[in-house]
């Protein structure tokens, strides 16, 4: 299975083009971004962090940010 039929399989991809499925087949550098002046994390933090934790299953760079201006 593929990341993108991982994503699918999951119900996560509504709409994609086919170049979509094809760019996910080669290492990519994937981030998400987390706001650090909530008092904690919540649950819907949780999913994109998983998302990275799969990215990285399949071969993929997981960074996760936390900013603050």
């Amino acid at each position: 299975m593929t990341l993108f039929e991982e994503f699918q399989w999951r119900g996560l991809v509504f709409d994609a083009t086919g170049e979509t499925a094809e760019a996910v087949k080669t290492p990519l550098v994937v981030y998400a971004g987390f706001d650090p002046t909530a008092t904690s994390l919540h649950v819907g933090s949780l999913v994109p962090l998983l998302q990275l934790r799969r990215c990285q299953l399949f071969g993929h760079t997981p960074i996760a940010l936390v900013g603050g201006g």
